[in-house]
């Protein structure tokens, strides 16, 4: 709401922020993600904005659930570029890593729901490892309640 009230006030803005953007899983490794990318970049340049923000997910980050997304971020290959092949490609093509959106996505359903989505049983509360979750998954049985709040990391395009 700011940012609309910001600009009924003069604000000029300078930011188009890409909230989502997916490949499908059976065109992935052809390059697309790039072309979309860029092509968002230079489409918010062309109409006068100076940078794009995201947050994303990193692609292998669901095989450290445990790790903190802040500590995951830091993570880089020896030739110094992010270890996450989602975030080296954003920084390949000019990205610089901002900062860790630690809530990024909240779901929560019920523990039969949670059961289904996973295809795992959830015998008692607690916190579950759950297939594909970028971290942990709440699981609360007195209030038949699963939480689960997916960290991204957000980064900038300038």
């Amino acid at each position: 709401m700011r940012s609309v009230l910001g600009y009924e006030e003069g604000v000029v803005p300078n930011t188009f922020v890409l909230m989502a953007a997916a490949v499908r899983s059976d065109e992935q490794g052809r390059g697309h993600a790039g072309r979309v990318i860029t092509s968002v970049r230079d489409r918010a340049v062309a109409g006068g904005l100076a940078q794009v923000i995201a947050p994303v997910r990193p692609a292998l980050k669901s095989s450290y659930p445990l790790t903190p997304i802040e500590t995951f971020m830091t993570w880089t290959r020896e030739d110094g570029l992010p270890l996450d092949p989602w975030l080296r490609t954003h920084v390949r093509l000019g990205a610089q890593l901002l900062a860790p959106a630690t809530a990024s996505q909240t779901m929560t359903g019920t523990v039969a729901d949670w059961e289904k989505w996973t295809k795992m049983p959830f015998p008692s509360s607690g916190t579950y490892t759950i297939p594909a979750g970028l971290t942990t998954l709440d699981i609360n049985h007195t209030t038949d309640q699963g939480l689960y709040t997916e960290p991204n990391v957000w980064l900038r395009h300038a």
